[in-house]
């Protein structure tokens, strides 16, 4: 983590005044996600109906077309949210689970404090080297942190 230029680190404090940003933002995202997916299913119907008659006065191919165009829009929507978090410094884990991570020390030690959407607060860290942190590998912040 040391390595990353420009890597944002966290105090607890600036951590806790993100999650007030993230309450709205991470249902906006998953329903910016929801509506891709919507998209993309229509666009594979459309694609199939297409795909067997394509005549430039087809209404079907007119929706595709139109469909394509909002889809792309709407993947546009979604990276750009999802770079605004990580332009912030956020490190989203977890969108179905609402779980973000804040780089973070704690002495000498690079750590992320974690936080999971329904959570009243960032209330706990792990360290760095947990790749794939769990439940148990949260630790609780103290006032020692």
């Amino acid at each position: 983590m040391a390595s990353d230029a420009g890597l944002h680190i966290f105090t607890v404090e600036q951590a806790n005044r993100a999650v007030k940003d993230l309450r709205k933002t991470l249902p906006a995202l998953r329903r910016t996600l929801e509506e891709v997916e919507v998209l993309e299913d229509r666009l594979a119907v459309l694609s199939l109906i297409c795909d067997r008659a394509v005549v430039a006065d087809n209404p079907d191919l007119r929706e595709y077309l139109a469909t394509k165009l909002r889809y792309h829009r709407k993947i546009s929507e979604f990276e750009g949210m999802w770079q605004g978090l990580e332009s912030e410094g956020y490190l989203l884990r977890d969108l179905e689970k609402g779980v973000v991570h804040f780089p973070s020390r704690r002495g000498d030690e690079n750590v992320f404090l974690c936080w999971r959407e329904g959570e009243a607060r960032v209330s706990h860290w792990h360290a760095e080297e947990d790749k794939q942190p769990d439940e148990d590998s949260r630790r609780d912040i103290d006032r020692n942190f």
